[in-house]
């Protein structure tokens, strides 16, 4: 019974996370960004006040801490005999590019987003554009926050195939 509510955890984070990140990086902050002031607006409000980003984060971290647990128990406490068989390699490939994900996403994107969120909050609140070297930090935050967000991208899209084809790895390999 405990694996079936934690793969139903697993994969219910995993979900969120994976839409989430897609739905944030291909749609939403493009909008955003094409609507100027009104996007910022709209971006702090989804960031700051109803804290998308942590949420993102927390289900990203609890689907990998589901699936660390879940592929501990399949391969008898990792055991490499059978984490090199079928389906357990495609699982621990997929976590491993979730596990890299994440750190991505928890290291590097997810400061450089509440730092974001944080200048285009105090420049709301003060009611001015930003000044030259705020303009400057802007955009290479969102430079380096755009790239990053196409790393993630990747790197839950090899995890998703990796776990959604990993019963039929012994046919593929």
């Amino acid at each position: 019974m405990d694996v079936l509510i934690l793969r139903l955890i697993h994969i219910g984070a995993g979900a969120f996370w994976v839409g989430a990140v897609f739905a944030l990086f291909l749609f939403v902050q493009p909008t955003a960004a094409a609507l100027g002031p009104e996007g910022q607006r709209f971006t702090v409000q989804l960031s700051r006040n109803a804290r998308l980003p942590t949420i993102i984060l927390g289900s990203a971290v609890v689907a990998v801490a589901a699936g660390i647990i879940l592929l501990w128990r399949m391969t008898n406490g990792l055991d490499l005999d059978v984490i090199a068989r079928h389906p357990a390699l495609g699982f621990t490939i997929g976590g491993l590019a979730a596990i890299l994900t994440l750190a991505v996403g928890g290291l590097y994107v997810y400061p450089r987003t509440m730092r974001l969120v944080g200048m285009a909050s105090r420049l709301m609140a003060e009611g001015r554009p930003p000044d030259g070297d705020e303009q400057r930090t802007l955009g290479q935050l969102r430079a380096q926050t755009r790239v990053a967000g196409w790393l993630v991208i990747a790197g839950l899209t090899v995890a998703v195939i990796a776990m959604a084809t990993a019963r039929y790895w012994g046919v593929l390999f």
